[in-house]
């Protein structure tokens, strides 16, 4: 006969689950999990006036706006113009989401409960950064996306109202349950997003179809008219992945705190400053010099972090051993085939090199993220195993 276990949880703990109704259990990453059946219940439920009703006031603003200001108006074209309904949609709904997020950010920190609750105070400018910067490279994305599917097009002015009220309402909805939900993995997300979300609109806008002839460098160059979109990108990818960094290593369990974590926390930093300092520095004849230094840095850097990961990182397994020397060895078989082979070109050299060092650094702040003490809702559970008669009687 198979056998079974009961569960036992602490009676407070079994009060919440039965307000949950039907629960039902199952094994995530060797975790035993107890959830409601209806999901709903895991998602933050939101208010319409929460999200709504600032969305409702600046719709009615901007129309107000433009009936009052300009009165002959009666028509606005998509894009193209410095009031298209691209651009004022998406600045409008960047200023409410940033607002949004910031406001239920802060009533977590206050009230002391809340995802957000367990990040620190400085960790808010770097996330508020980075949800302007992936709402502006969604919006501009679905503009520009718009604008060539449908040349020309221009609206009536209570058409681009509701345009505008559903696309801040929506940006004000996505970005509260986003700080309700903030967790090191959410995080990684967002500095994933917004990397491949920039680096991939610069390729798609910049001036220079034959870009890739250059280097990946030439992006944010003065070469390219959209240079800005990949500077500002690495950037704020560099000082989103310092926040996380940061956020990492303060709240790692007290036994894993040691000087070689610190080291470790150290190099990632200068890893996450050198990210920053290629936009800050692009490749332009003036910091040429400088942008290449900053970059074999980077690379010189991560190569010794892949080295030294085994004596700096508690609880090291042979499997993230044996990737990330994998990864190390690929990189430099990478910089072989570019410098003494000639097999790669420049661009080939550094989008391969890029996606494995990011590919890499996202696994490592998993890893770094299971040494993080537990949640304070976790509980003691007791696993008690049903004796024969007991199982056939709940049989």
């Amino acid at each position: 006969m198979e056998k079974k276990y009961l569960v036992e949880v602490p009676e407070e703990v079994g009060r919440r689950l039965e307000k949950s109704g039907s629960l039902s259990m199952h094994i995530e990453n060797q975790l035993l999990v107890i959830r409601p059946d209806d999901t709903r219940t895991l998602i933050p439920q939101l208010r319409f006036c929460s999200y709504g009703i600032g969305a409702l006031v600046l719709a009615l603003a901007f129309l107000a706006l433009m009936k009052i200001g300009y009165p002959h108006v009666r028509t606005l074209p998509w894009a193209g113009q410095t009031a298209s309904i691209s651009t004022v949609a998406t600045f409008l709904s960047i200023v409410s989401g940033v607002v949004a997020f910031t406001a239920a950010f802060c009533h977590q920190k206050i009230a002391k409960r809340g995802a957000a609750s367990t990040f620190s105070w400085r960790s808010l400018f770097s996330l508020v950064v980075a949800c302007a910067m992936i709402t502006a490279l969604v919006g501009l994305a679905f503009g520009w996306l718009i604008a060539q599917l449908f040349p020309g097009l221009r609206l009536d002015l209570l058409t681009v109202t509701g345009l505008i009220f559903t696309a801040i309402a929506i940006t004000n909805y996505l970005l509260i349950n986003l700080a309700w939900t903030l967790s090191p993995g959410v995080v990684s997300n967002l500095m994933t997003v917004m990397i491949v979300g920039g680096v991939g609109f610069s390729m798609l806008t910049n001036s220079r179809k034959d870009w890739w002839r250059y280097n990946f460098s030439f992006l944010g160059t003065n070469n390219n008219a959209n240079a800005w979109q990949f500077n500002i990108t690495l950037i704020f990818a560099g000082l989103l992945m310092g926040m996380l960094v940061d956020y990492l290593f303060v709240n790692l369990r007290p036994e894993h705190r040691s000087w070689k974590t610190q080291v470790l926390r150290g190099l990632l930093l200068f890893l996450a400053a050198c990210i920053a300092a290629i936009g800050i520095f692009p490749n332009n004849p003036e910091y040429h010099l400088l942008h290449d230094r900053i970059s074999m840095w980077l690379v010189y850097v991560l190569c010794l972090l892949i080295i030294i990961i085994r004596w700096c990182l508690p609880e090291v397994t042979k499997q993230f051993l044996k990737l990330s020397y994998l990864i190390g060895a690929v990189i430099v078989a990478d910089y072989v085939l570019f410098k003494l082979v000639h097999y790669f070109s420049l661009t080939a050299f550094e989008l391969f090199s890029f996606i494995l060092a990011a590919a890499w650094i996202l696994l490592l702040f998993q890893y770094i993220e299971n040494l993080l003490p537990t949640s304070p809702t976790t509980v003691p559970v007791r696993l008690v195993k049903v004796k024969k008669d007991q199982a056939t009687d709940r049989g």
